[in-house]
């Protein structure tokens, strides 16, 4: 089994993974999609639940009538569509990258493959999201020597690069992809430490049955959203309750449908349609989720989904447990895990675990000082790791605008304003730090970033000069982001290096068709940059 797992945020967040299925006719494949029959006698729904080892799937229910104590409740709504800080937003199409990949014009990161180095002969074929956020992967089925194989593939705009994002072998006759969202898997280890796919009566196999999502941000990854495991000998799974179990065994029968395909181009006239239905299908998403169908890691109705007149009302509520935050478009975190989908819909006590937490503070922000309050909210674990959120408030609700995750090692610290400074290392040769902020909009934005590189971690960023050359003493390059544009200054020690003071290694750079610049040159461009914004 290729599949690499994240976890949730932490153990906690796992347990407390609810789940609101609705049956609903809203395909999420974007194109001609539909529901295939599915055979009972290929799948066992029956499950014997050691119920002692069930994940705890409920928190304690707030006290309802304590919401009356804000005078800004409206009462719980059920506005439909989203009346949201990002309701116009439309993600880039996938579409037209697939095209270029399938045509053997773009290779996937990391291992640098073309379509063709995947599937050789017959495949099956379809476009599904499976990360939660709308965008569909592509996703690949088909048979080698020895086993069948299913790859999914995903696009990154901001790199312009296509990532596998799942990888392993399958069993088509017991394994799902779940219009909702997921794959379902089964996998089976022998006695002898090997993985089987697919499904066995073998009792002397370990089984597993995982619902996996891909990440929508962090590409190349896959979550396990829910496992339910049976060790060998055992007629008992761990995990979930055996109410979850039939939930994802339901969502998981309503399939997607396979096209075959037999040469790589034979796909292209379906993934046109999808660009042409992309917009449409991307509407057809957001309502599906926002009625509370589909897979979430967090979508708990206990806690009510309030509308409030103002934004002082409705964080006070947040505050004291009373209402949720909804999450929309899935943006990346600030050096964090922390896993969400379009819909999720946390609350406080979500986050601030008394087990695991060990105070929670909150404030307002006035990001791009337009005299609308934000609220941030910073959660200290009990590992001294800060979880930092940032909420607004839009129509009467609120929104999930900002993770990140801070901690010794990586600082980060938001300003009043917005204004967002990092710092931190990776290694014992690499450090850097960001800047950044929040727009008036609040939408973030990186000034710069800088990444401080020097000894053997040079050979990384600089791997032509490195073998030219090897980093010697007294090299250290400081690489800028601003822009999109990267900017390359040398160092001695603390100190800018002039021109007649470059080591071998940064004489191999400039041989390798680097150019440096000067300190204050890049300094000059990022005061310009804060000018732009305001700051």
């Amino acid at each position: 089994m290729i599949i690499s797992a994240r976890g949730l945020n932490d153990l906690t967040m796992r347990k407390k993974i609810l789940l609101i299925y609705v049956i609903c006719t809203f395909a999420m494949t974007g194109c001609r999609l539909t529901t295939s029959g599915a055979d009972d006698s290929s799948q066992d729904n029956s499950l014997s639940m050691d119920e002692s080892s069930s994940s705890d799937s409920s928190i304690e229910d707030s006290d309802d009538s304590s919401t009356d104590s804000s005078n800004g409740l409206i009462g719980q709504a059920d506005d439909l569509p989203w009346e949201s800080p990002m309701s116009d937003y439309v993600p880039e199409s996938p579409f037209s990258q697939y095209i270029e990949f399938v045509k053997g014009e773009k290779t996937t990161k990391w291992d640098d493959n073309h379509f063709s180095d995947y599937i050789l002969g017959k495949y099956k074929y379809v476009c599904c999201d499976i990360s939660g956020d709308g965008v569909q992967e592509l996703i690949v089925s088909f048979n080698t020597d020895d086993a069948e194989r299913l790859i999914a593939f995903s696009y990154n705009g901001e790199e312009d690069t296509i990532y596998v994002v799942l990888d392993q072998d399958t069993n088509s006759e017991y394994d799902r992809i779940s219009k909702n969202g997921f794959v379902l898997v089964n996998i089976y280890k022998d006695e002898s430490g090997n993985m089987i796919s697919g499904k066995t009566d073998e009792v002397s196999c370990t089984q597993w049955i995982d619902a996996v999502m891909t990440d929508g941000y962090n590409h190349g990854y896959a979550d396990y959203v829910y496992e339910w495991k049976r060790e060998a000998g055992s007629s008992e799974f761990e995990g979930p309750s055996e109410e979850i179990y039939d939930q994802i065994m339901e969502m998981a029968d309503d399939q997607v449908t396979l096209y075959e395909g037999v040469n790589p181009e034979d796909m292209i006239p379906y993934l046109k349609e999808c660009e042409e239905n992309f917009e449409n299908s991307y509407e057809d998403f957001k309502l599906f989720k926002q009625q509370g169908n589909g897979l979430f890691y967090c979508n708990n109705s206990d806690v009510p989904d309030n509308e409030y007149k103002d934004a002082e009302s409705a964080y006070e509520a947040f505050i004291n447990d009373e209402t949720c935050v909804r999450c929309e478009y899935v943006k990346e975190p600030f050096n964090s895990n922390f896993s969400y989908v379009y819909g999720d819909k946390y609350h406080i006590s979500s986050w601030y675990v008394p087990e695991y937490s060990e105070s929670v503070e909150t404030r307002e922000l006035d990001c791009g000082s337009d005299g609308s309050k934000e609220l941030l909210i910073d959660i200290t674990s009990t590992t001294a790791i800060d979880n930092v959120y940032v909420i607004s408030f839009y129509e009467g609700h609120l929104y999930l605008r900002f993770t990140g995750e801070s901690s010794a090692r990586s600082r980060f610290d938001i300003g009043d304003d917005g204004y967002i400074y990092s710092s931190g290392s990776s290694s014992a040769y690499t450090s850097g730090e960001k800047e950044a902020f929040f727009d008036s909009n609040v939408d973030f934005h990186f000034i710069y970033v800088l990444h401080v590189v020097s000894s053997e971690d040079l050979e990384e960023y600089f791997p032509e000069a490195f073998e030219i050359s090897g980093a010697g003493e007294g090299s250290t390059i400081y690489i800028y982001e601003i822009d999109g544009e990267e900017y390359y200054v040398p160092y001695s020690l603390w100190e800018p290096a002039d021109e007649e003071d470059y080591t071998d290694f940064m004489n191999a750079c400039i041989e390798c068709g680097i150019s440096f610049s000067k300190q204050e040159e890049v300094d000059a461009l990022i005061e310009e940059k804060k000018a732009e914004y305001g700051f």
